[in-house]
């Protein structure tokens, strides 16, 4: 391994952890959401809570969409040793998708139970 690939692994490595760090965002975001839509402080902010709650859910679909995005962005930029092997891109790939999956499928049940 020559520096260059060496400068391109830990490139790579670095793009990966960024993903990361933006699934995790998105899924505190759903989380909090959860939490605020679903133990509103009284009963008459409770409309108020399951809206805000269900907007920081969508918040959190918007994160994994965009770190999602980034971080294909920068694969197809050369961000990575040319012989990455195709079952890391299918892992990165379906980390993305379950935590956009998850998040959606939360912000139609909170949506949908909206008092």
């Amino acid at each position: 391994m020559n520096a260059d690939d060496s400068a391109r692994l830990r490139d790579l490595l670095a793009n990966n952890r960024t993903l990361l760090a933006f699934i995790r965002t998105a899924l505190s975001f759903a989380g909090l959401g959860f939490a605020v839509a679903k133990f509103g402080l009284s009963p008459s902010m409770a409309r108020t809570a399951g809206v805000l709650g269900t907007f920081m859910v969508a918040v959190g679909v918007l994160v994994a969409v965009i770190g999602f995005a980034q971080h294909r962005a920068v694969i197809r930029r050369g961000g990575g040793p040319p012989d990455l092997p195709e079952a890391a891109k299918v892992t990165h790939t379906a980390a993305a998708v379950g935590c956009v999956l998850v998040c959606t499928l939360l912000a139609v049940y909170l949506g949908a139970n909206i008092k």
